[in-house]
């Protein structure tokens, strides 16, 4: 007997790993702690659902249906990408912000994937190249091992008031149609599935424009901004096209100007400064550079 309980339970052990997480925002026990948030629960082609499935949040266990409670989910980029259209090759900087009053803790799932409708969750059909930015809030996790990519909250992430912001890079693919399928949560962290938490979900397909990143770049001013995350001092290394007047101001991520950090005529080239922000609260901002015509966003983080 002990010789088969220790064949089966290595079985069974196998099996749980293969199947992952489903869905778990609801930071409870065991599972509902998980790092591995939504994956296979983002909606799109061939998966169950959003959360709101049955057994999981929302209207499937007696809860509102998507996007029907208080709150809201938004996903931008910095770079904007106007009118839904994508520049291939470019880095976009990304913010999924997950909003409901009077929830405890908050979760998100996103997959971008190529216009295939392949519905076979176990091919890795994702378009472009996802990047973990904030690895104390956000990991990926490949449903079934090798099947597409998700970007979710991890087992740290997402408890806030109110709401909450994740944020992660996302490099444009060369070409195609692209499909963003996005699911967010809010929840009373319970560390239970049930009608009060609610699930808000969007799908957005994207189009590259013709002109690609490498073109641009030619008319743009280019800038690297390090450590990440910044603590007492902020450097900036940039380069400018030509000269003109440069401006650069940091934002906050909801677009309130923060700080001026440069505001003088310049000629072209490069440039290196450093800019005290130890007397900032920690969070997310935007720097936004510009000279004459051309600008420059980036997202960064102090701590």
């Amino acid at each position: 007997m002990k010789r088969k309980l220790l064949i089966c339970i290595p079985a069974l052990l196998v099996s749980l790993i293969a199947l992952g997480p489903l869905c778990s925002f609801n930071a409870g026990l065991d599972k509902n702690k998980s790092a591995m948030g939504q994956a296979s629960s983002c909606g799109s082609p061939g998966e169950p659902g959003t959360c709101s499935r049955s057994g999981c949040h929302g209207a499937g266990s007696g809860g509102l249906a998507d996007n029907a409670g208080p709150g809201s989910l938004t996903i931008t980029s910095v770079p904007a990408m106007s009118s839904n259209n994508y520049v291939p090759g470019q880095l976009y900087h990304m913010t999924v912000t997950v909003n409901e009053s009077g929830k405890a803790h908050y979760g998100f799932g996103c997959e971008i994937l190529d216009n295939s409708g392949n519905t076979n969750t176990h091919t890795n059909n994702t378009a472009g190249t996802i990047t973990v930015t904030d690895a104390a809030n956000t990991t990926t996790w490949q449903a079934y091992g090798t099947g597409r990519l998700a970007i979710t909250q991890n087992s740290s992430g997402g408890y806030s008031s109110n709401g909450a912001s994740f944020i992660f890079d996302w490099t444009a693919p060369a070409s195609g149609l692209v499909n963003i399928y996005l699911c967010g949560n809010a929840t009373n962290n319970d560390g239970s599935a049930d009608a009060p938490d609610n699930i808000y979900s969007l799908n957005r397909q994207l189009s590259p424009l013709a002109t690609g990143i490498a073109e641009l770049e030619t008319e743009a001013v280019s800038m690297h901004a390090y450590p990440v995350p910044a603590h007492d001092v902020l450097y900036l290394s940039f380069k400018t096209m030509e000269e003109g007047h440069l401006l650069v101001n940091l934002y906050s991520i909801d677009g309130l100007l923060v700080r001026t950090l440069e505001n003088k005529g310049v000629e072209a080239g490069p440039y290196n400064q450093s800019y005290a922000v130890g007397d900032l609260p920690k969070g997310t901002y935007v720097i936004r550079m510009e000279v004459g015509n051309a600008t420059h966003s980036k997202l960064i983080m102090i701590q």
